[in-house]
């Protein structure tokens, strides 16, 4: 049944709030920020592990450390460089990132460097020398000069620290600055289906961007910003950094890993702000209900949330409700919750629910589905729940399209999403034909429009509300028809009690029609396992019509990208050539020789 789209009774409309002028680059909202009557006010907090505040920085202290660590910068190659800017600790990566900004350099956000001790030449780990190679940067920022890297994997940049005091009050900020056309940022993606690519964003596409976000939402000089989120990824820097800066509203955060130690730091910190905008994606609720008792949320007062964004992965309708109804004692509201749907080629934002309205949840008929249609569910055997990610944001427009004929779709049908917004970025640097493919797409037909960012997700629109089905390159084929990793994975996690609230990876076998499902669990009593696959297998067997097969592994094996999203490619790819240990396994296929043969599906 839906949740009725309605205003709560209990949540009346506050009164405007002041906002800032319009500003059309980053720097020119701070520059306005430090010169209004706010500059003394904090702007940025950070947190320590335990709660604590770490530092705090006022709108005229941010300008001042800004302008002394761009002035360094200047020293440095020339407008237009690009610089890396690492996560740092506190408010470091708030000032390197402006820093960039305020010397019209390019800033490219990438995780936090590893000890030495600690570095690995995997993929993954090779992230940051892939991203030198694509982009060629010149410098790179660091809380200190101890922190510089060097040897072979240091060669070739200024490594600069981020300064710790005021300096140079008359620097005045590079042209590019202050040009809305400027690029900002090479926002690189997280790279779930592929290698990390860089999107080329402008000054412009930031600022529309979060400005629709602010629009929405509300969020202005009495707001709070609350966040844990890493700020190499488009979610934490826009929420982290932009959006505070672009509405006026105070910015508090913690690093990554100080929620994933302790998720009730990041509530504490609501509770102690009066009008809170804190985004998440959907694990981390759910992580909250796994690690937060009954006895504590007694003790947690979170009445000041407002917004509370749900988005970066697909948004379950069961963690929204799990939570609604474990911090109901904290007297959180299930309205606050704003699911929505972004991706970094549209700088982050595409969707977002509208604040103090339930999301609606929809059961979908699962065949129908799979045919390309969004049909109500006549019986719960069939149903698949979406939640409505909300709808586009303002300036943002949304075709959903055949991939195959490029041709516009009505409402209620399933195909990859378009999205027409002034937040889309320029393209990938450095991969001009990708680009062109990604960024210049336009529907067939004579009032195609465009053009349009593909974002090879599926979904579809129903009711002004956008829902998600999954990715393009996912999708199941079987016997001609589509069906979603996500909802495979969900049915298998269900089905026992050993995978309940675990990671889940599933893929087409090689064998002809089928699934693969890899379901991460604790569990490891050998019969308690034996009972989990076959459980796991006949429930998948039973909503899929096609031969099953599924393996146990302990957690944390299931690969992930940096942002948390499965990486179901490398997980086949490691189930194939053994790297994966298997806990146990079950398929409904006739005995085969051992050793897994699922392939790795085409990227």
């Amino acid at each position: 049944m839906d949740r009725t789209l309605t205003p709560s009774a209990l949540s009346p409309a506050r009164p405007p709030r002041p906002q800032l002028p319009y500003p059309t680059t980053l720097v020119e909202a701070l520059l306005l920020r430090s010169s209004g009557p706010d500059a003394t006010r904090p702007v940025f907090t950070s947190l320590d592990a335990e709660g604590r505040r770490l530092e705090r920085l006022s709108a005229v202290e941010l300008l001042g450390r800004v302008r002394a660590t761009a002035a360094a910068l200047g020293a440095v190659g020339s407008a237009g460089d690009r610089v890396v800017v690492p996560a740092l600790p506190g408010t470091d990566f708030a000032v390197a990132f402006l820093a960039c900004l305020y010397a019209g350099r390019i800033a490219v956000p990438v995780p936090p460097p590893r000890p030495a001790t600690r570095r690995r030449t995997t993929d993954g780990a090779d992230r940051l020398g892939a991203i030198r190679r694509n982009c060629a940067p010149v410098a790179a920022l660091v809380a200190s000069a101890a922190d510089a890297v060097g040897g072979e994997e240091g060669a070739g940049l200024a490594w600069i620290p981020v300064a710790r005091a005021p300096g140079h009050p008359d620097l005045l900020p590079d042209p590019a600055a202050l040009e809305p056309r400027a690029v900002a940022l090479l926002q690189y993606t997280s790279g779930s289906t592929s290698r990390p690519r860089g999107v080329v964003v402008g000054q412009d596409n930031l600022m529309a961007n979060q400005l629709a976000v602010r629009d929405r939402c509300d969020v202005d000089s009495g707001t709070t910003v609350v966040s844990w989120l890493p700020f190499f990824h488009d979610m934490g820097l826009c929420t982290g950094v932009v959006l505070p800066l672009v509405s006026g509203a105070a910015a508090v955060t913690m690093e990554p890993a100080t929620f994933v130690r302790d998720p009730l730091v990041w509530l504490r910190a609501i509770e102690a702000e009066e009008d809170v905008f804190a985004a998440a994606p959907d694990f981390a609720y759910e992580l909250c209900v796994r690690r937060i008792g009954p006895a504590v949320r007694r003790r947690v007062d979170l009445s000041t949330w407002r917004v509370a964004v749900n988005g970066s992965e697909p948004v379950r309708a069961g963690t929204l409700r799990a939570f609604a109804d474990a911090f109901r004692p904290s007297f959180f509201r299930p309205e606050v919750f704003s699911p929505g749907y972004g991706l970094a080629e549209c700088t982050l934002g595409v969707t977002l629910g509208r604040p103090l309205y339930e999301a609606p949840v929809r059961r979908y008929d699962r065949d129908a589905l799979a045919r390309g249609a969004a049909v109500p569910a006549v019986s719960p055997d069939t149903a698949v729940e979406l939640v409505g990610c909300g709808p586009p944001l303002p300036g943002v427009r949304i075709k959903v399209v055949d991939p195959a004929t490029r041709r516009a779709l009505p409402d209620g049908a399933v195909g990859e999403i378009w999205v027409d917004a002034p937040g889309n970025g320029r393209g990938y640097w450095g991969r001009d034909a990708e680009s062109a493919r990604t960024f210049g797409a336009r529907p067939a037909g004579p009032a195609g429009g465009g053009p349009y960012v593909r974002t090879g997700d599926l979904g579809c629109l129903d009711g002004g509300e956008l829902f998600v089905t999954g990715r393009l390159k996912d999708v199941l084929v079987v016997h001609g028809e589509n069906y979603f990793p996500q909802d495979v994975e969900a049915v298998a996690g269900a089905a026992h009690e050993a995978f309940a609230h675990q990671r889940a990876a599933a893929w087409p076998l090689a064998e002809g029609p089928g699934v693969a499902v890899v379901v991460e669990t604790a569990e490891r009593d050998p019969e308690v396992l034996a009972r989990a696959v076959r459980a796991a297998g006949l429930a998948v067997a039973r909503a899929l019509p096609a031969p099953v097969s599924v393996f146990a592994v302990a957690r944390h094996q299931v690969p992930r990208t940096t942002s948390g999203k499965t990486r179901r490619r490398d997980c086949a790819d490691d189930l194939r050539a053994g790297r994966l240990p298997l806990l146990a396994q079950w398929s409904s296929r006739p005995a085969r020789p051992a050793g897994p043969s699922e392939r790795s599906p085409s990227a």
